[in-house]
């Protein structure tokens, strides 16, 4: 099951000409309230399988020459890619409504915020900590690494364009 798994996202990256393959960063996962016995072992074979698929990418990525990224999972399910804030699971937690009533599968909700975050920490890693915090000052959401998700990441992306114009524009 590994191998297939890893085979298969790999493929798929190569067939997109993909740079970057990015994972949430699984630390060591609590276990939740009220697993005993069969149910405490099934929930640990299935964390392990998580870690060892994204090992396994990891080593076959980098033998093709692909970068490995590993982003913040905290909240990436919780919050609303359009940024409207938390969102209500169904029981089965396979779809998620938004504030603003939008009913959307929680999955891709989560996998928009998990790329949010990778091209933030991507945008705001290079930049020196004077210009970064006048950015975080007109776009307060980025300073949460929990709370980030696409909606923050459009928001930066208008900032920093607004701001390149006006450096541009006051230098001519």
């Amino acid at each position: 099951m590994v191998n297939d798994a890893a085979h298969q996202i790999l493929s798929f990256a190569k067939a997109h000409q993909v740079d970057t393959i990015v994972f949430e960063y699984l630390r060591q996962m609590t276990m939740p309230k009220g697993f005993r016995g069969a149910k405490r072992l099934r929930f640990k074979l299935h964390y392990w399988r998580k870690i060892a698929i994204q090992n396994k990418v990891e080593e076959m990525a980098h033998f093709e020459g692909m970068r490995i990224s590993r982003v913040l999972a905290n909240g990436t399910s919780m919050y609303a890619y359009d940024g409207s804030g938390k969102v209500e699971r169904t029981p089965r937690k396979d779809l998620c409504t938004f504030q603003s009533g939008k009913e959307y599968h929680a999955d891709l909700n989560a996998s928009y915020n998990i790329g949010a975050r990778f091209f933030i920490r991507a945008i705001l890693k290079p930049l020196s900590e004077m210009r970064e915090l006048g950015i975080q000052a007109k776009v307060p959401v980025s300073l949460v690494r929990t709370e980030q998700t696409l909606a923050t990441l459009i928001s930066l992306n208008q900032v920093i364009s607004a701001s390149a114009d006006f450096s541009v524009s006051a230098v001519s």
